[in-house]
């Protein structure tokens, strides 16, 4: 009985039941087909297929027009509500690509998280009031992973995007800085280059963090006989603080996790490199086959308007 329903169900469609519902709207089936934009003739044909489908006569037909039966009376409130809801459906539908209204699930990267989360917070709750976000700070590897895995539906993290299949739009460029404990040697410069590092005990962050190989990077020409192991490591960007705090070496910082907040206890110093250039830019990630590609570039838009202004990135 279920296979002969679901047949059956497979010849009525939506256009059936506007056909019907004009006929009853306008009492004629010429009227009906004119607002329906077809011939009489295929209209009349196709309620009639209708008719057979449901095993009942919907239209009392006759010289001055059509007029609903017993039965179908009964039926059309029931057609109706189906056309209402399609059209609700195809309106919400539409809704939704046109706006970001509704649930959004943001990822981070956790060195960035704690000083740019407030700024881009407002930003986007200005932008969208009735965003319903949900928030994922993690490493920026397995961020990308749950982006693909549509677990996200956008992240902000450093560039480059290592998986493919993302589509990424700069928001702003941040420069590095280097913490250095008071007592330190190089505490008595203004700027530093990283061959200045090349004597520093550098404090790493463990792996998967893109702050260790951004700093390792950075460090690599310096360096060339030192390994990561042989490197401090923290566990996150305020440990780094802490441990330059307590003296315990040099370490590579974002220019957010340092400008404006002051430091921990007076014991440390930050210093800008010589060479601007030297940092991260900062992106919104997508996935390229999200069909809102384009209201996510309309808001990388919006957000950099309120992003730092650091210096860009030639």
């Amino acid at each position: 009985m279920s296979q002969t329903v679901s047949r059956s169900l497979s010849g009525l469609t939506l256009r059936d039941l506007e056909y019907i519902l004009a006929v009853a709207r306008t009492g004629h089936f010429g009227r009906a087909a004119e607002q329906c934009a077809v011939t009489q003739p295929a209209l009349s044909e196709q309620i009639r297929k209708v008719e057979t489908l449901l095993e009942c006569v919907l239209f009392e037909r006759g010289r001055h027009g059509a007029r609903l039966t017993q039965r179908g009376t009964t039926l059309l409130p029931l057609m109706e509500t189906i056309v209402r809801n399609a059209r609700a459906l195809m309106a919400q539908a539409r809704s939704a690509e046109e706006t970001l209204q509704g649930p959004l699930a943001l990822g981070i990267i956790p060195t960035l998280a704690p000083y740019y989360m407030p700024t881009l917070l407002r930003q986007l709750r200005c932008h969208i009031p009735d965003i319903a976000l949900r928030l994922t700070e993690n490493r920026t590897a397995d961020l990308a992973r749950q982006l693909l895995d549509y677990e996200l539906d956008l992240v902000v993290a450093a560039l480059p995007a290592s998986e493919s299949g993302i589509t990424t739009a700069p928001l702003f460029f941040e420069p590095f800085r280097a913490l250095v404990p008071l007592t330190h040697p190089l505490a008595q410069k203004t700027f530093l280059t990283p061959a200045d590092l090349e004597s520093a005990d550098l404090i790493l962050l463990d792996q998967g963090n893109c702050l260790r190989d951004q700093t390792l990077s950075l460090c690599s020409i310096t360096q060339p006989s030192r390994t990561p192991d042989d490197a401090l490591i923290a566990t996150s960007v305020e440990m780094l603080r802490y441990m330059v705090e307590a003296g315990e070496g040099v370490a590579v910082m974002p220019a957010l996790a340092v400008d404006g907040l002051g430091q921990t206890g007076g014991f440390s110093k930050a210093l800008s490199f010589t060479d601007p250039t030297l940092g991260r830019t900062i992106a919104l990630w997508w996935r390229k086959t999200d069909p809102r590609c384009a209201l996510f570039e309309n808001l990388a838009d919006v957000i950099r308007t309120a992003s730092p202004d650091y210096k860009q990135h030639p």
